[in-house]
């Protein structure tokens, strides 16, 4: 009787390229080696020197869901040759205050599909069906990401070594100016629409065709996230509190008793991101569409462009949600008073004209 030994189990496992936190990548000369074999195709055998420098943050953004960090890395060949690469990395953290919501609601992946399917997706049914002129999605490019059980790395473009940063007001707070709110509504129509023009086009659901869209969704209706949506109402009323307006006093109160406790909130979110009703209209939504996710650009010819990042709790629902989120958290109440009307009615012209490009019907669907 003979014996078979089973050596699989005895295999040298590959090293792993996902760090447990950015100060560990940065001290880790060999992962940094296999990144840049993978990402750029150096040859280790070709590298005469590497530097990994950490860099200012340069935005208010706190990577509340990761651990996040800008990175200059310099390479030096052995043939005189100088390469210089700027990174913005997210890892996912082992131990977290939000590790709760990364096991419900798998946010790195979400994230990744959505740089690495969605958005090739969208791009690619834009280029079939919108011959002759071009629309671009503002996100940043992604570098470089992967997934290893419960464990993830997002290398994304730098946007701030771009020259792109967070904005204020006139009065110096944090938030959005008229012209900032349009260019930002603007922006994530074009995503919506296209968005919504493929799924009619190709008659899909793409919750359906990514999973991670509809259970992310739900995330608003998380305790922990009510309570941020708490916390966020109970300070934009407290600044109408503050103002001279005469109507801030009654919009005060429509704004707690419309949202009176967490539970009147999450049964509001619920409502938002149900996929129920025909005569909705759904599409992908950012999630988190607020001041600290937008970056903005003032371009040579004085055009400011802008960039919507962090798109962790990206989901299929109903159009409106990243609107709605935008003007109450990112708008001056007495901006909100005078302009609401006309910040809605920018996101619906980009939306329509974005749609009606893609779709080659002159109707409205409702």
């Amino acid at each position: 009787m003979g014996f078979k030994l089973d050596l699989g189990s005895y295999q040298r496992k590959a090293p792993s390229n996902i760090p447990n936190s950015i100060e560990d990548l940065i001290c880790n000369d060999n992962m940094i080696c296999r990144l840049l074999n993978v990402i750029y195709s150096h040859d280790h055998n070709d590298i005469k020197s590497i530097e990994v420098k950490p860099l200012s943050p340069g935005s208010d953004i706190k990577g509340n869901l990761s651990d996040c960090g800008r990175l200059a890395i310099i390479v030096k060949t052995y043939g005189g040759g100088r390469h210089e690469y700027n990174w913005f990395v997210k890892i996912q953290p082992e131990d977290h205050l939000n590790s709760d919501l990364f096991t419900q609601f798998n946010l790195f992946e979400n994230e990744i599909e959505f740089y690495q399917k969605i958005v090739p997706e969208l791009e690619e049914f834009v280029a079939e069906s919108n011959e002759g002129s071009a629309i671009n999605f503002d996100i940043p490019k992604l570098i470089y990401s992967e997934v290893e059980k419960d464990r993830a790395i997002i290398i994304l473009e730098d946007l701030v070594g771009a020259g792109f940063k967070q904005t204020k007001d006139g009065n110096g707070e944090k938030y959005l100016t008229l012209d900032a709110a349009i260019l930002a509504v603007e922006s994530v129509a074009k995503i919506h629409a296209a968005s919504y023009a493929l799924q009619v086009k190709k008659n899909i659901d793409l919750g359906h065709i990514h999973p991670n869209l509809e259970v992310s969704g739900m995330l608003w209706s998380n305790d922990e996230m009510a309570s941020r949506l708490t916390a966020m109402k109970d300070h934009y009323c407290d600044i109408l509190e503050e103002s001279k307006n005469p109507d801030s006093t009654i919009l005060v109160e429509r704004f707690r008793k419309t949202f009176d406790s967490p539970e009147k909130l999450k049964e509001i979110v619920t409502r938002r991101v149900s996929q129920n009703g025909r005569s909705s209209i759904h599409c992908l939504q950012q999630g988190d569409f607020h001041f600290n996710n937008l970056m903005f650009r003032v371009e040579a010819d004085r055009r400011t462009s802008v960039k919507i990042v962090d798109w962790q709790m990206a989901y299929t629902g109903r159009a409106g949600g990243d609107i709605a989120y935008l003007l109450m958290s990112s708008i001056n109440p007495e901006l909100y008073e005078t302009d609401e009307d006309t910040i809605k009615e920018k996101y619906f012209d980009m939306f329509n004209e974005t749609f009606y490009s893609l779709i080659r019907e002159k109707k409205w669907m409702n």
